[in-house]
């Protein structure tokens, strides 16, 4: 079978056991029937298959083919009529495990969805015709990266040019090639037919005008045949929108990914799953020369979070979980008009809450902090425009506004855990012990496999408050992220809080994560809006709050002003922190953690590696992050 390849499962993460076939599979789901399930492809080292690249043509003709079949039935009948042309297993055999788990793959996809959901900023970037000789007229994306060699000259991005390949579809592959392969990576992924622009050497060895559009499956080395091809094919450059801010920004280890709505989607894989565009730092000489090198990011299904690349000499690299760039844009924010009826809406459900889950203590504490009536306050943020109460009673990490002075920013921050802990007394939670001490440390440590999948969909339900609303259905997949120390301090190093309100992340680790590797680190209480806390979160959030503008997950030393007036919580997180070690005897560790809370991954040794295994698909690294205000019914 030619025409696509797909890797059926990974039967056994542990002992790396793989069945790796060949099939043609198509499924029907809620889209509707015939999309094609995949061209899928995992090495199977023990046979010896080469990296799976089909023609285009043929992938065409896969999907008319599969659109046409239409049901998971004739799809496997359709099976029984196939062989497989190789010499390493029996044909019928290999047709009856062949089916079964093609069956198996099928199913599970109609009910394992993981949805990455963008902000409107897909016109920031865009593609145009460019000058040829040249290549001057593409634009040229800044990086906001801490790896790297910033001196280097950026790459810019092309793509083959969309009318080439629609107006010269009946032409064979080798006419188009190299554009018209599809090469899979991982489980269920596909490189994107995406680029870099190069300029090509005349004879004599100096750079000539003409530019090329070097496609990413190439690992930026083209032989001399295939530049020969690529100097007849045109292709577009791209062009950033002036009104958007696109950007390479760095993700760091096991935090993937770093902005989930900021990540530009470039395509989708056979399974409907979207991509992005990622990038390896280049920041080291050994490793492909210290050059960055372009690649495809899966940002849904059994390949999130992973990177993948060609590299100079053909073979594929990955990168899981991060260590590496990702391509992001920032659109202008639609202006915002103020308007009577929605302000009376926002004032309306604002002074609800605060007049239910706002405690008499709650508001003599933030006078106690800021030296403002906490009442005047209250009042002021009640008569702001409809545009700003909105922002107030968003997810937004942090509010830039003059009345942080007076202590907006502990309003959210008070108003979000009281409505939290209301949540889950309403649901039933409030008398379990798993939520004591969730109230009372910010995390949970639990012998895995005593709690089992059943047991840790109970515990996501007591953390969250949430019976069902984002709380994925066992039983669970989990991916391997492993993390090894770097010589230089990453930011994850920096004890920080990612936002104002609860977020829920969960680990597994293995029993062998020692303090060298840079263990996860916990200041236990410190998910409780303390005195001590709200005087260094109030210090940080006040005019012009340069450094939370920057990075709105405040870091514990990120604010001098701040590490200063809440220098007794400083001194407090820096003298009660713990390192989540495994427990003893145990051989799966779970964790989970309140990440408004003080954390950090432990500095560890250069060189170590920790192993650990997150929840599969977009799920924040846990739990999906809602709305802190969100109501609810009892």
């Amino acid at each position: 079978l030619d025409v696509a390849f797909v890797v059926l499962s990974n039967l056994d993460v542990h002992m790396h056991t793989y069945l790796c076939m060949r099939c043609t599979c198509v499924r029907t789901d809620t889209h509707g029937p015939g999309v094609v399930n995949g061209v899928m492809h995992q090495v199977d080292t023990h046979v010896g298959m080469d990296k799976s690249i089909i023609r285009f043509d043929q992938y065409r003709d896969l999907q008319r083919t599969a659109r046409a079949v239409g049901s998971l039935a004739t799809a496997t009948r359709q099976l029984d009529t196939l062989s497989v042309p190789h010499s390493h297993w029996n044909t019928s055999f290999t047709m009856s495990v062949l089916r079964f788990w093609c069956v198996l793959l099928i199913a599970g996809s109609l009910h394992t969805t993981f949805s990455f959901t963008p902000k409107d900023s897909a016109h920031c970037v865009q593609w145009k015709e460019i000058d040829a000789q040249s290549g001057e007229s593409a634009s040229v994306i800044r990086a906001e990266a801490n790896h790297g060699d910033q001196t280097v000259p950026e790459a810019k991005l092309c793509r083959p040019r969309k009318t080439f390949l629609e107006d010269n579809v009946e032409q064979t592959c080798e006419d188009r090639d190299p554009w018209c392969r599809v090469v899979a990576v991982g489980n269920a992924s596909m490189l994107l037919n995406f680029g870099v622009i190069a300029t090509i050497d005349d004879s004599n060895g100096s750079p000539s005008e003409s530019a090329v559009c070097v496609p990413m499956h190439l690992g930026g080395s083209p032989s001399d045949e295939e530049l020969q091809k690529l100097t007849h094919l045109p292709f577009d450059g791209v062009s950033t929108d002036p009104t958007c801010d696109v950007f390479w920004r760095e993700v760091s280890a096991d935090v993937i990914p770093p902005i989930p709505e900021l990540v530009l989607s470039f395509g989708e894989s056979p399974q409907g799953h979207k991509m992005g565009l990622c990038r390896t730092f280049g920041d080291d000489a050994s490793i492909d020369d210290g050059k960055r090198v372009v690649g495809t990011i899966a940002l849904e299904g059994p390949d999130f979070g992973r990177c993948f690349f060609v590299r100079a000499d053909g073979s594929t690299g990955v990168i899981d979980g991060g260590m590496f760039h990702v391509l992001q844009a920032r659109a202008a924010e639609v202006q915002c008009v103020d308007n009577a009826i929605d302000q009376q809406e926002y004032a309306a459900g604002l002074q609800h809450r605060v007049d239910t889950y706002i405690k008499q203590e709650d508001l003599d504490v933030m006078e106690h902090v800021t030296g403002h009536s906490a009442a005047e306050l209250i009042a002021a943020t009640l008569a702001l425009g409809s545009c700003d109460l909105k922002q107030v009673l968003s997810p937004a990490r942090f509010l830039p506004h003059a009345l942080n002075t007076q202590g907006l920013h502990l309003l959210r921050c008070l108003l979000a855990e009281r409505m939290s802990v209301a949540r889950a007394v309403a649901r039933g939670f409030g008398d379990d012990p798993d939520f004591a001490t969730w109230r009372e440390q910010g995390y949970l440590v639990k012998d895995f496999d005593a709690v089992g999948d059943e047991g840790l969909h109970r515990l996501l339900q007591i953390v969250s408050g949430e019976t069902t609303l984002a709380i994925p259905e066992p039983p669970y997949t989990w991916v391997g992220r492993n993390v090894t120390v770097p010589e230089a301090r990453d930011p994850q190093n920096h004890m920080h809080v990612d936002t104002f309100a609860s977020i829920v992340k969960v680990w597994i680790f293995e029993a062998d994560v020692t303090m060298e590797q840079g263990p996860l680190t916990y200041v236990p209480g410190s998910n409780q809006n303390t005195k001590e806390k709200l005087e260094w979160m109030y210090a940080y959030s006040l005019p012009p709050a340069a450094e939370a503008m920057v990075e709105p997950s405040f870091r514990l030393f990120g604010c001098p002003a701040a590490t200063a007036a809440g220098a007794v919580f400083v001194q407090h997180c820096e003298d009660t922190k713990i390192a989540m070690l495994p427990l003893p005897g145990v051989q799966r560790t779970l964790v989970i953690a309140d990440t408004s809370g003080l954390h950090q991954r432990g500095s560890g040794k250069p060189g170590h590696t920790r192993q650990s295994w997150r929840m599969q698909g977009d799920n924040d690294g846990g739990l999906k992050r809602l709305d802190p205000f969100r109501l609810w019914s009892a």
